[in-house]
């Protein structure tokens, strides 16, 4: 088989990107890392240019150098002695729609935050599989994706589920019954 022209693999890898953009964002929980996850796993297209044009379901060859690269990359972060410093809080994006009250738009930017503070309580394997479910992906291609025997993945998917509801509970507990603070005497 003649390896394919990099004009076939743009084609190949255009109409992905935002969805790829999406589960990297989803994944590393802000921009420039899922920039550099979505700007890696082309590149290892790139590499692989016959596999990705021979592969049945693109996409999910490409969700899997994706995640696979997301993991890795962990891995590395997690033995490496050097910590990142900077700003923990992640990227938010503008919604669409009507203009939101003041009221609104602090009810919604507590949802937000509680949802992120839950989100990334979550071990990163339930993260993981949370956002595949998000993005659409069936369990069959999930299996594909990670590598995880369909009954392994559904008790992990439920276990996930479980989880980001306890954290959401616990969000909001803390919302409800803030910690009481000592007067001065």
């Amino acid at each position: 088989m003649p390896k394919p022209t990099p004009e076939r693999i743009e084609a190949l890898l255009a109409p992905m990107l935002a969805s790829l953009y999406r589960a990297a964002w989803r994944l590393a929980r802000n921009a420039e890392d899922a920039e550099d996850l979505v700007q890696d796993t082309c590149a290892r297209a790139l590499e692989h240019a016959g596999e990705l044009d021979a592969a049945d379901h693109p996409q999910g060859w490409l969700l899997r150098v994706l995640y696979h690269r997301f993991v890795d990359g962990a891995r590395r972060r997690k033995r490496s002695p050097v910590v990142a410093l900077g700003d923990d809080s992640p990227d938010t994006f503008p919604l669409a729609g009507r203009a939101p009250g003041p009221e609104e738009l602090a009810e919604q930017s507590d949802r937000e935050r509680a949802l992120d503070r839950a989100w990334i309580g979550l071990e990163q394997t339930h993260r993981v599989l949370l956002s595949l479910r998000a993005e659409g992906y069936g369990l069959a291609e999930i299996e594909a994706i990670t590598g995880i025997s369909r009954s392994v993945l559904r008790a992990r998917l439920h276990r996930a589920r479980q989880s980001l509801a306890r954290h959401l509970e616990q969000q909001d507990d803390c919302v409800d019954n803030p910690p009481r603070q000592r007067r001065s005497q």
